[in-house]
């Protein structure tokens, strides 16, 4: 049985993964710089919610805090890249 945690943590992924097909046919069709902003930051998140899904299921003993709180800066760089109004 899984335990909530790694259900949400699927799920977070899953989401992630179709934002970034969204911004992607978004990119795509616009070729707007804040949607790619935002296809990477989608991507990155779902790294990030891979990696820290790894380490709920112990597959990953190390301790990846670091690498963690690195992809959500990242992450959050990127997103307000994407809203920044010029």
């Amino acid at each position: 049985m899984m335990s909530m945690e790694i259900t949400l943590a699927l799920i977070a992924v899953v989401l992630s993964l179709i934002l970034a097909k969204v911004s992607f046919v978004a990119y795509k069709k616009s070729h707007l710089r804040p949607a790619l902003y935002l296809l990477m930051a989608f991507l990155l998140l779902a790294v990030k919610k891979g990696v820290e899904l790894l380490q709920l299921t112990e597959r990953v003993e190390r301790d990846v805090g670091l690498a963690i709180g690195g992809l959500e800066a990242v992450f959050l760089i990127l997103l307000v890249l994407a809203l920044w109004r010029r």
